[in-house]
């Protein structure tokens, strides 16, 4: 099988403000199909819009993966012949993000392959946006009524779209842990993460300036917000408590989150969240916000702790955890966190795109 995916959200250079995530999933297929290339087709007004790098337009090589970085000034209207003849002998499309799904649908009037969207908290949000719904939403919705198959990123979005599929994000078989100890004196809260206002971390601190047990808060990013959450730590004098630290690594990431006990990131419009796996399978505890992509992953008060984005209802559950049983939520989360091994989902995603295609 050949597949080409189309997604601007591709990083090709050092860029955090593009996820790994799309690319997660190529080379996780890779080890299952013949050839995978990747088209990477970016609106250049809403590259700079994002803060996303440029990148001039040409071929690239990433980690052995074929990638062809197109640059448009006009949003999709018209792409070289030949250049959509280089992929007349693939079997699929698979598109992510808006411009991908909409780019596939225009090269796709071309080669006519199946065309497979995957959709994501993005897509749901681009209907409503004034910046981009009144060019854009008309042709995200063709061209996932032209698509062989729709898959969701989760389940939300799955029951939204009436996907036939849901592909969540997964993590490595040897990062799983069999168990977690915990030193319940002092509780120690972690947060990494971009520092942005939907990701709510005043709320964490507000919520936290009220309790009245021992604890411990670090916090790892960079983003907009990071001096008024500084701001927010000197309000409440918990300078002693709560730090904010520079970005790290993601090969840092693992040893971060051994050295704490709570993850808490009650952030909204969130895809999936390839940290709260991560955190779970640590052992962590995780505490998430309602109605996104990890709810339905974890289940309150079973493997974690789910809230509204709200300070109250935070300090009501920072309480209940205080007294919750550690061991026995971290077991059921490490129970459960092997249904999204790698090689799990992969597998899974592989039969749905061979029975279907």
């Amino acid at each position: 099988m050949k597949i080409l995916i189309v997604s601007d959200l591709y990083p090709l250079i050092k860029d955090r403000s593009i996820p790994s995530v799309v690319e997660d999933f190529v080379l996780a297929l890779r080890e299952k199909v013949e050839c995978i290339e990747v088209i990477r087709p970016n609106f250049l007004f809403n590259v700079f819009l994002r803060g996303h790098k440029f990148v001039k337009s040409g071929v690239y090589f990433k980690n052995g993966i074929k990638v062809y970085n197109r640059n448009f000034i006009l949003p999709f209207v018209f792409e070289d012949k030949k250049f959509i003849e280089n992929f007349r002998d693939f079997n699929c499309i698979i598109s992510h993000m808006p411009s991908g799904h909409i780019y596939s649908d225009l090269i796709n009037k071309n080669l006519n392959l199946a065309h497979v969207s995957i959709i994501h908290q993005s897509d749901s949000k681009i209907m409503e946006d004034f910046k981009y719904k009144l060019y854009f939403k008309k042709r995200l919705r063709n061209s996932f009524l032209n698509s062989t198959l729709l898959g969701a990123r989760n389940h939300f979005l799955a029951k939204k779209f009436n996907a036939n599929f849901i592909l969540p994000s997964f993590v490595l078989k040897e990062n799983i842990v069999n168990e977690k100890k915990f030193k319940k004196d002092k509780i120690k809260f972690v947060t990494l993460s971009k520092l942005i206002k939907r990701k709510n971390l005043d709320i964490v601190i507000n919520a936290l300036s009220k309790i009245d047990y021992d604890f411990e808060y670090n916090i790892f990013g960079e983003g907009k917000q990071k001096k008024y959450l500084q701001k927010l730590v000197r309000k409440y004098n918990l300078q002693e408590k709560v730090k904010i630290n520079n970005y790290i690594e993601h090969d840092k990431v693992y040893e971060k989150l051994d050295k704490n006990d709570v993850f808490i990131l009650p952030s909204v419009d969130e895809t999936f969240g390839i940290a709260y796996l991560e955190a779970l399978s640590r052992g962590l505890i995780v505490v998430a916000s309602k109605n996104t992509g990890i709810d339905g992953v974890i289940k309150d008060g079973e493997n974690g702790f789910l809230i509204e984005p709200s300070i109250e209802s935070l300090f009501l559950v920072l309480n209940k955890i205080k007294k919750c049983n550690f061991e026995e939520i971290s077991q059921n989360s490490l129970s459960m966190i092997k249904n999204y091994e790698k090689e799990k989902i992969i597998t899974k995603y592989f039969e749905i795109l061979k029975k279907n295609l």
